[in-house]
């Protein structure tokens, strides 16, 4: 009788430690998701604000855009889900903010630009993960993390159209088949 408690007990200590692993995981790929669109957000209204390139400016509206519409769907997910997120950026992505705003008005765009092309490719490397860990069982979360990734790729490719060609380029100019959504 003892030994079957024994084993009860441990058959329900490893369903509840893989049913927190799977929460864990679900609210660690979120909450670092939410931060990086959060980031991505600040980074392009300091862009809009500082910006005298119309093709960075145009940029910048778009991150914007699509960004808020991101957050928006994270924040209803971590309801669901019912995990709690946090405003504001964390230490390390104040960092990062920190140093672009403080890029002279010469070197500013290059410097958006340059954290733009570093961020996206942190993001597609977060999403990437995610869609392919197992621990992240929920199939809607799995499904948006998977029809996010073109739309950071598409982001990835303008900013490097903008690095390439000197910010000459306008978001409205760019290859159809590279534009987010």
């Amino acid at each position: 009788m003892i030994r079957n408690l024994k084993l009860w007990g441990i058959f329900l200590g490893i369903i509840a430690l893989l049913a927190f692993k799977q929460q864990n995981a679900e609210q660690e790929f979120i909450t670092k998701a939410y931060m990086s669109n959060r980031y991505e957000i600040a980074i392009a209204k300091l862009a809009s604000e500082r910006s005298n390139n119309d093709a960075v400016k145009n940029y910048a509206s778009m991150l914007i855009d699509d960004h808020q519409k991101l957050i928006g769907d994270l924040q209803k997910m971590s309801s669901t889900l019912g995990f709690t997120l946090t405003d504001g950026l964390d230490a390390d992505h104040q960092k990062k903010w920190d140093m672009v705003k403080g890029s002279d008005s010469t070197s500013f765009d290059q410097a958006f630009k340059d954290e733009a092309i570093a961020s996206h490719q942190q993001a597609i490397d977060l999403f990437e993960k995610a869609s392919s860990n197992e621990q992240i069982k929920d199939v809607g979360l799995k499904n948006w993390i998977i029809g996010t990734l073109p739309s950071l790729k598409a982001h990835l490719d303008q900013a490097r159209v903008l690095v390439a060609n000197g910010a000459t380029e306008t978001a409205s100019t760019i290859p159809p088949y590279t534009k987010g959504g």
